[in-house]
Order: structure tokens, then C-alpha cells, then sequence
């Protein structure tokens, strides 16, 4: 759906914001037939805020209930703000049947703000079955295929001594424009470093550490005179069967090493969060200096003993006194309010109400159960000390939402 509108009424408004709006229909481009719409905004990604009397230019579509959202990481915005896109919409009819990719390119850093600068002269490669074509980015980042036949693209990249960063995928980019469409491809690329650091983690009786146990690097950067820590948990590293990990194409600066940091203590990795050489708190960790040279530099961790571990057993009753079944259990280790991404801290109750976890000697764990659904239900958190062995738990849901001043809900009420 893309159209221009205009606010003429707000429907409902949180902590002043509009979230609810009715919108008139000023000029329909595509997939819109109705005079007004009612649009909502969930706060969620980019998009405009949205004020009575301005006038937006949506990028949408409806949700399966009906709604259609004024977010997405859309182009919706502000009509000021959309010169560029009302003088392609506009001329779409007098048009030729050919298409247009274009896009920005990006030089990312690692520093705590996320700084990207444009990248000039970077070599972007456009293939589909029509045919392939080749530009340069301009001064600004920039670059554009014009009269395109409609089809689907592949797009690409390269500059020496950058990348492309793909983000886990092993796809390319891609477009597909249709007769007098455009498509926007921005892309990311980082410089490729010399300098690594690779190190081991190794246990107290001498053995290789663990596989798996993630570890992140902590840039140091001087902001405002101050030198503060900047988490990079998007350049992270695992241990390998031998307890090796490593940290390649690092930035040249200031680093420490921190391990499970946010990470749930498991059977398998039953530490808490550590700093290289070893150490609990990141004020006593040391500093490694990195270098843009092509060498390594080695920093092992020497892993404590491995705590004692339990089984701990629990129940979950519903708030009319039965057993209840099918229900999480979340769970947070402290003192460092760690979790995790698997489910080691998420048990789900059996038919019997019946749920289980591994505590850990050293570390205190905090307990709520809370079961989703049309009507939601959460207990009282719950304090577990891994040093002391209780009999038995007994979480009762019995407190409405699914934690306690449940924005969810809130908002859900606000919409009905």
C-alpha cells in the first residue's frame, strides 16, 4: 500500500503520543481504495510520529486482522521529508516501462555510536538475467542502475582491503523491480584489519576448556574525555573443541576479553562471567593493546574449579490451587542477571505441574512462572540460593499479565 494522507483525528494517545489515528486518504499510488483509514502506531521500528493536521506520505500494508501499521522500517515519513519519492511517484504515468536500482554504501566502525561513513569509489556489481552492469559509488556512498528491464538482481560490492557484511547470510543482496518501479539497495562493508587475538581457555586441572562458551570483546573509547566500554556482541567468538577461540580483523585500539557475558550457567559451562586473565569484574580485567599489523596475539583464560551442581525440582499451580501444566518457568542467574537463548532457563511444566533445573554452587537464581494466553497469568518472583538446598518450589500464578505492570497488556487495553 503506498499513499498520501493526512491526519484528522487521533483515536488514542499514550505518554502523549498518538497511537491510534484516523487518516484521509489524500492520493492512492497503490492497493488502496477507501477514503480513510485508521492507522496505528506500536512504537516499533522506524516510521513517523504521527500529529493531527500533518500530512504523510505510507509505505504499508494490513496486518491479517485489518490494521494497518504507520511502522515497519518502511519509507513512510513526513510529507517534508519526501521530495525525492512524491517526484518519482508523481511521474510514474509519463514513465518509461524501465526500472531503476540504487542505493547507498557504508563504511562501518565498531565504535559505540555506530558510525558509518560513506564509501566512494567502491565497486557495485548489478547481475540478473538481462544482463550485468557495473558503477562506482560517488563521493557521498552512492550509486544508481537506470533503465533497467524489470526483473529480479542480485547486487554486490567490493572495494580493496573492505568486505561486505552480510550478517549471517549467504545470499547476496536482492531487487526485484517491476515496469517503472526502483528498488533501494544500501549495503554495509568493513575494513578488513590485520591485527587478531586468539587465545584458550583452560580448567583448573589443566584440560581444554569447554567448546561453545562465548566470548565478546570490549572496546575501550574515550567519550567526552572519558574512557568507557563499548560491548561489540557483534564480533564474537566461540570456544572450539580445544578451547580455543579467536577475534579476527580487530580494529586497532584499546580491548578486554570478557566471557559469558548474559550467558545462563549451564551442566556444560558452569562459570560465571569472567574477564581475561581471569577475573570476576572488568575493573580488574587487562588491556590488550591491538595493532593494524599480521600478527597474533595470544591471551589464555584460567577457568576456576567447576562448582557443584543440583537438580532442582519445582511445581506450578494455577491460581485456583491445581497443578498447571504446559506452563514457562523463567529463570535468571544472579548476581549478573544472566540468561540465555536456548531454553536451559525457560522449563515448561509437565501434565503435572512439575518443572526442573540445574543450580549451580555460587550462583542465586530468580523464579517466575507465567503462562501466555487469551487471559495472561505470571506468579511472584522467587529467590533460589544455589548454595542452600531447599525441599521444594512453589510458584502460583496468581497476578494477572505476564509481569508485573505488563506493558502488553496496557497497550492491548488502550486498542480495545
Amino acid at each position: 500500500m503506498v499513499f498520501l494522507g493526512t491526519i484528522t483525528e487521533a483515536l488514542a494517545t499514550k505518554s502523549g503520543r498518538v497511537v491510534r489515528a484516523r487518516m484521509r486518504i489524500d492520493h492512492a499510488y497503490k492497493g488502496v481504495t477507501e477514503k480513510t483509514l485508521v492507522l496505528f502506531d506500536d512504537g516499533m521500528c522506524d516510521g513517523p510520529d504521527l500529529q493531527v493536521g500533518e500530512q504523510y506520505l505510507m509505505y504499508t500494508r494490513r496486518n491479517g486482522n485489518g490494521d494497518v501499521p504507520s511502522r515497519g522500517c518502511s519509507r513512510s515519513r513526513h510529507l517534508r521529508d519526501a521530495t525525492e519519492d512524491m517526484q518519482f511517484l508523481n511521474g510514474l504515468s509519463n514513465a518509461s516501462p524501465f526500472s531503476t536500482v540504487f542505493g547507498r554504501i557504508l563504511d562501518r566502525t565498531d565504535d559505540y555510536y555506530g558510525n558509518e561513513q560513506p564509501l566512494a569509489g567502491a565497486l557495485v556489481e548489478l547481475k540478473g538475467i538481462p544482463g550485468t552492469h557495473v558503477t562506482t559509488t560517488d563521493g557521498d556512498g552512492r550509486y544508481s542502475f537506470e533503465h533497467l528491464e524489470p526483473a529480479k538482481y542480485t547486487v554486490s560490492a567490493d572495494l580493496q582491503g573492505f568486505r561486505m557484511l552480510t550478517f549471517g547470510s549467504s545470499e547476496l543482496p536482492a531487487a526485484e523491480v517491476q515496469p517503472r518501479g526502483c528498488a533501494v539497495v544500501n549495503m554495509i562493508m568493513r575494513r578488513r584489519w590485520r591485527g587478531s587475538i586468539v587465545g584458550r581457555l583452560i580448567r583448573s586441572n589443566g584440560e581444554p576448556g569447554p567448546d561453545g562458551l562465548d566470548l565478546t570483546l570490549i572496546r575501550l573509547e574515550n567519550r567526552n574525555g572519558k574512557e568507557e566500554s563499548n560491548y561489540l556482541f557483534g564480533h564474537g567468538s566461540e570456544t572450539d573443541e580445544r578451547g580455543e577461540y579467536s577475534f579476527s580483523e580487530v580494529t586497532p585500539g584499546r580491548y578486554k576479553i570478557a566471557m559469558n557475558v548474559y550467558s545462563f550457567p549451564t551442566e556444560k559451562a558452569p562459570y560465571p562471567t569472567m574477564y581475561w586473565p581471569g577475573v570476576r569484574t572488568e575493573g580488574d580485567a587487562g588491556i590488550i593493546e591491538v595493532k593494524d599489523e599480521a600478527s597474533q596475539q595470544r591471551f589464555d583464560f584460567r577457568l576456576p574449579p567447576e562448582p557443584k551442581m543440583t537438580k532442582v525440582t519445582g511445581t506450578v499451580l494455577g491460581s485456583d490451587g491445581k497443578p498447571a501444566s504446559g506452563v514457562r518457568v523463567a529463570i535468571t542467574a544472579l548476581p549478573d542477571n544472566n540468561i540465555s537463548a536456548d531454553d536451559e532457563n525457560r522449563p515448561q511444566t509437565d501434565a503435572y505441574g512439575h518443572f526442573s533445573f540445574i543450580a549451580i554452587e555460587g550462583f542465586d537464581y530468580s523464579l517466575s512462572a507465567r503462562q501466555a494466553g487469551k487471559t495472561s497469568w505470571h506468579s511472584a518472583e522467587l529467590v533460589y540460593s544455589g548454595d542452600k538446598r531447599q525441599d521444594s518450589i512453589t510458584l502460583v500464578l496468581d497476578r494477572q499479565g505476564l509481569f508485573d505492570n505488563d506493558p502488553v497488556k496496557r497497550v492491548r487495553d488502550q486498542r480495545d
